[in-house]
């Protein structure tokens, strides 16, 4: 069974056709799908799609992205109902982003550290989503260690990775480890030294698509692509690498 521990079929791109992108999943062999949630409006979709479509291996995270940092003072009194979901099994995406700072540094900073204790309060692990800003979260994640800790698109490189598996945490790869370029080819590095055990694949479809569709619309579907490329990179079969991001997955999300 493949799994896609990261995925956006709430979005804007993939709503209209959420049962297409759900089936053409199945199809390829994925047996269970993450979608996250950025925001309020967003968190509740996929709490609401992870329901309609439990059946089909769905379940969902909620979370304030740190791109919507800026438009939240608090974290929403809703969320702490959603933590009782059956299907809602993390707290996420949250974080940092300074390549895009589209929330100010501070407002970030505080929003994250809301939700990292909204966390450790309910027992939730958390993905996180750290663009450009390994050193800051990575003082911010300091004191918040007894956390689950999942690094979405893990991107801090060779030169965190130590500090990083310190903290017991997993780091999830997606399209970019199939792409051409110094970035992928760092990337790639990361693939071949980090313990099997601390792996899990994803796509964050709709974006990220791998070779040989970037630049096109990603969907859930295309995982089976990063597997290919993951298990090449350690010289093991996909069935192998599949099996084993499955107990990865299972242990991290304890979902069914």
């Amino acid at each position: 069974m493949l799994i896609d521990s990261h995925c956006h079929i709430n979005s804007e791109e993939l709503r209209l056709d959420a049962r297409g992108v759900i089936m053409r999943a199945k199809s390829a062999g994925v047996g269970k799908m993450l979608i996250v949630g950025c925001d309020y409006e967003d968190s509740c979709e996929a709490a609401g799609m992870a329901y309609d479509f439990a059946s089909s291996g769905l379940y969902a995270s909620i979370g304030i992205h740190p791109h919507e940092a800026k438009l939240y003072e608090k974290i929403p009194d809703e969320f702490s109902k959603m933590l009782h979901y059956e299907r809602v099994v993390a707290v996420g995406e949250i974080g940092l982003d300074y390549h895009y700072d589209h929330s100010p540094r501070d407002v970030q900073k505080r929003m994250f550290e809301l939700q990292l204790r909204f966390a450790e309060d309910n027992n939730m692990p958390v993905i996180l989503h750290i663009r450009e800003a390994m050193n800051d979260a990575m003082e911010i994640l300091t004191a918040h260690r007894g956390l689950k800790m999942l690094f979405h698109c893990y991107s801090g490189g060779l030169e965190f990775l130590n500090e990083v598996l310190g903290m017991k945490s997993l780091c999830a790869f997606g399209g970019a480890v199939t792409w051409t370029g110094k970035a992928s080819d760092e990337l790639r590095e990361v693939v071949k030294k980090i313990p099997l055990d601390r792996i899990l694949i994803e796509t964050d479809s709709p974006y990220m698509s791998p070779a040989p569709f970037r630049g096109k619309k990603n969907e859930p579907a295309n995982v089976k692509y990063i597997y290919s490329a993951v298990a090449r990179e350690r010289n093991i079969s996909v069935e192998e690498l599949a099996s084993q991001v499955e107990i990865n997955a299972k242990n991290f999300f304890e979902w069914d």
